[in-house]
């Protein structure tokens, strides 16, 4: 899928900012720093506390999960069994219909959930698979 990684950075880094934010704003207050202090100065170091964070977090799961493409030829797999090695990795189908572009999402234990989509799609020779590297080369 184009874009994919800058699509799952932005919104990797935004959840991240968010719950920091979410987070720190409900210790400092349960803490008393909100009462004390200016109460915009304590905002404003909790958002740039969450930026620097989440930027970091992100990036951190961005290079654990980093991703690929690869080509395997249609003669080493049939569908169902592409299907198979993909829900052995932890992946299951997200949508039944046939489409030209299967996606596939993870399910933990086997999968981490932050690991992202498995796009696959069927060219006249090759299966054309895309998702992280740490799942998908073990097809090859």
């Amino acid at each position: 899928m184009r874009h994919y990684t800058l699509l799952r950075f932005v919104r990797l880094n935004l959840y991240f900012f968010a719950m920091y934010c979410l987070l720190t704003a409900v210790w400092y207050g349960l803490s008393g720093k909100f009462s004390g202090a200016s109460i915009t100065l304590v905002l404003q170091e909790i958002a740039f506390n969450a930026a620097v964070f989440s930027l970091l977090f992100s990036i951190t799961m961005l290079v654990l999960y980093r991703r690929t493409a690869l080509r395997v030829p249609v003669k080493k797999y049939t569908q169902n069994q592409l299907q198979h090695c993909l829900q052995d990795a932890g992946f299951v189908k997200a949508s039944q219909e046939k489409q030209p572009l299967q996606v596939y999402k993870p399910t933990p234990p086997k999968a981490s959930a932050l690991a992202g989509n498995v796009f696959v799609q069927q060219s006249a020779n090759y299966w054309l698979l895309e998702g992280p590297k740490k799942y998908i080369d073990k097809l090859s």
